[in-house]
């Protein structure tokens, strides 16, 4: 006889279930799970951490995405190339006269519209007054054949009054002028209205407004010309006092002298005499020295590194009465 259910030889002879996955790592069930939903991009909220590829490096162009040969700074601190910035805001301004001369345009046709129409109207109660005068026709609606004019016009009939075993006669030309169903005859939508231009020139990083003469000039030590004329790499520019490699540190420009010095050279260095360290140069205060923006790290202490992408919540069905599907047909398993 074989051994008790309940001993431990009998335990010993049976094998032990296989231990299930977590709730996030089984992809075996016969249903789709909210964490497999996700990452088909199913989900409501997506949110990725960024590495330290995807922030710009301290002292680097914001357009052009390289180490400024001659860099600008902006009132906000914002780090420019001066051929790429004067570019950019010169193409703001021709595309910002483009717009200008659309919107005039469309005032001047507004303009001619609203005083054809008030001079169709003088000469719509012209043309009353003296039919009036003629007695040919009366307006007043206290007579009978004037109220069934109006009403006529109301319903769209005809004024003619259909004699015995007269046919009424139709336009059916008149009637499929706005039929949607006829592709030739499908009225099309009025343009949108154009709205009055800011022609002012802005910021590509900040938006705010931005003019030429707002440019600072910048004067950068660098660490390694070959790295520099390669197109640069972090740490490319150092503090002008220390010569530390600038990467995540807060900087100032001294806008007299275009020095660029480090945050903590400040207080030893700037704030006692009010002078610049490198050239010597009287400033006049705290006004003379410009907040530069840092450049970005990949620690979440440095900068904010979680980036957050709000979506839509897609069905198959969905996807599949479009022409082409976001997903590959693998990403659908299991989901109706």
């Amino acid at each position: 006889r074989g051994p008790e259910r309940g001993t431990c030889a009998g335990r010993a002879g049976r094998r032990a279930p296989p231990m299930s996955r977590h709730s996030q790592h089984s992809n075996d069930r016969n249903f789709y799970s909210y964490k497999e939903r996700a990452d088909a991009g199913y989900a409501l909220t997506k949110k990725e951490i960024l590495g330290s590829d995807c922030f710009l490096p301290f002292g680097f162009c914001g357009i052009s995405l390289k180490a400024p040969k001659d860099p600008v700074a902006t009132p906000d601190g914002y780090i420019y190339e001066r051929e790429v910035i004067l570019e950019t805001l010169l193409n703001q301004k021709l595309e910002n006269q483009a717009q200008q001369k659309k919107y005039e345009e469309q005032e001047r046709r507004k303009a001619r519209k609203d005083a054809a129409d008030k001079r169709q109207e003088e000469l719509r109660d012209l043309e009353a007054f003296q039919q009036g005068e003629r007695a040919i026709l009366s307006t007043d609606y206290r007579h009978k054949r004037a109220l069934e004019q109006k009403q006529d016009e109301i319903n769209d009939h005809p004024e003619k009054k259909l004699r015995k075993g007269e046919l009424l006669h139709i336009d059916k030309a008149k009637q499929r002028a706005k039929s949607f169903w006829a592709s030739e005859s499908t009225p099309s939508a009025a343009p949108a209205e154009l709205t009055k231009v800011d022609t002012t020139t802005r910021c590509p990083m900040s938006g705010k407004k931005l003019r030429v003469k707002d440019l600072m000039p910048v004067k950068f030590e660098v660490t390694d010309q070959k790295v520099f004329e390669q197109g640069g790499d972090k740490g490319v520019f150092c503090c002008a006092v220390t010569k530390r490699p600038i990467t995540h540190q807060q900087a100032y420009l001294i806008k007299p002298s275009r020095v660029v010095v480090l945050e903590s050279c400040l207080k030893d260095c700037v704030y006692k005499e009010m002078r610049c360290p490198i050239t010597g140069v009287q400033l006049k205060g705290k006004d003379d020295l410009l907040k530069l923006q840092s450049g970005g790290t990949g620690f979440s202490s440095h900068n904010n590194i979680e980036a957050t992408s709000w979506s839509t919540i897609r069905s198959r069905a969905g996807d599949d009465r479009t022409s082409q599907g976001h997903l590959p047909r693998a990403g659908y398993c299991g989901l109706r």
